[in-house]
Parts: C-alpha cells; sequence; structure tokens
C-alpha cells in the first residue's frame, strides 16, 4: 500500500473518532440540559403551589410572606445507580414520627449505592395498605450530616416510582430529595428515617431548611 493511502486512511480514521466522541458528548450535554430544566420546571411548580391558597402546606401567614423554597444547585454527583436487594418476607415495621405516633411500612428493599468511591446502603419503604396515590411507591426516608444544619433536622424524602419487583437497579436522585411538610408547618405528622438510612455523608443536593430563606 502507497505510504499516500495510508496517510489518507489515518487521517479518515480520525476523523471518524473525533466526530463519533463529538456526537455522543453533544447527546451527553443535552441529556443534562434537559434534566436540569426539568428539575429547575418541577421546583418551579412547587413554588407557585406553595403560593397557592389551595394545596399548600404553609399557614396563611407564612404563605403571604413566601417567595421561594431553597435547594442546593443541581449536581449529578448525587445522582447515583443503585443496586437492590429484595425481602424474601417484608418485614412491617414501626417508623416514629414527628407527633410521636408510630405508622407501619414494609421494608421491602435495600439500596446499595456509591458516591466519591464510598459505599452507603438504604433501606427502602413502601406503605402497609397502600391508596391510589402510593400504590407501586417506594419512599426512602434519609438523614444526613447536613441534617439539622443546612437542611431539615428531621430528614428529607425521595420518591421512587415504576420499581418492579425483582428489578436489579434502580436510580436515586438525591437531587429530587424533599422536605416532608411538617418542615413547613407543625400541624404536620411526618415519619421519619429509620436509623439504618442515618448517612454518614452530607448529602449536598435537594431542598435546604425552609427557615434559611
Amino acid at each position: 500500500m502507497k505510504p499516500s493511502n495510508i496517510i489518507k486512511i489515518v487521517v479518515a480514521l480520525v476523523v471518524v473518532i473525533f466526530l463519533g466522541n463529538s456526537f455522543f458528548s453533544s447527546n451527553s450535554d443535552n441529556g443534562e440540559v434537559k434534566y436540569t430544566e426539568r428539575l429547575k420546571n418541577d421546583r418551579d411548580e412547587k413554588n407557585k403551589l406553595f403560593k397557592s391558597k389551595k394545596g399548600s402546606p404553609l399557614s396563611d401567614l407564612d404563605r403571604a410572606k413566601f417567595s421561594h423554597l431553597n435547594y442546593y444547585d443541581i449536581n449529578i454527583k448525587y445522582r447515583v445507580m443503585a443496586s437492590l436487594k429484595w425481602a424474601e418476607k417484608p418485614k412491617v415495621i414501626k417508623i416514629a414520627t414527628t407527633k410521636e405516633k408510630p405508622r407501619d411500612y414494609k421494608k421491602s428493599a435495600f439500596a446499595k449505592f456509591f458516591i466519591d468511591g464510598n459505599e452507603y446502603k438504604v433501606t427502602l419503604l413502601q406503605a402497609v395498605i397502600p391508596n391510589p396515590a402510593t400504590k407501586g411507591l417506594f419512599m426512602l426516608l434519609f438523614r444526613d450530616l447536613t441534617s439539622g444544619e443546612t437542611t431539615y433536622g428531621a430528614g428529607r424524602y425521595i420518591e421512587l416510582h415504576n420499581i418492579k419487583k425483582g428489578q436489579m437497579q434502580t436510580l436515586i436522585d438525591f437531587n429530587e430529595a424533599y422536605n416532608p411538610y411538617c418542615a413547613y408547618n407543625e400541624d404536620y405528622d411526618c415519619p421519619m428515617p429509620p436509623l439504618e438510612n442515618q448517612l454518614n455523608v452530607a448529602i449536598e443536593a435537594g431542598e435546604k431548611n425552609y427557615h434559611e430563606l
């Protein structure tokens, strides 16, 4: 093969690799932009809900002063893929609440994930008697090293939808972590995270303290 032909082939391969990398990088960037926009839109909608008289957990006095909820900047690091281990016979446990009125939940599955190379494990809960709003819903109630500092002291929640029993993995997005209603109004009674969901890491993602506004 002539040297000139070899050079042409090498140049062509370099161009193909460059275009391929650009394509995948562009797709990745577009996906991240859409993800960020969706989260921001969700947060804007929640602010509108809190300002409205119907559906807001705020008292009339607090709602009149309300501007917006407070969040950490969106950080992809806290969007983690977790492996799942299912309980053969889900155990029903009593979950403490902010008004000391324990509620029954099922320990349905256990999730394991990594942040900055460190492994963490949490329990996923389900309502014992689901209603249409909670059917198929798994709840992650957790505390971390930000709890009582920059985030609500009694913990935060993440809702996990569309998980099928036996599924091996699921996405846990701590950017979607939110405060229970008792963070805004002491009239509410909210379940608190079980001891095994006390994470020894600062989850600097999701919703911050309401009263820091």
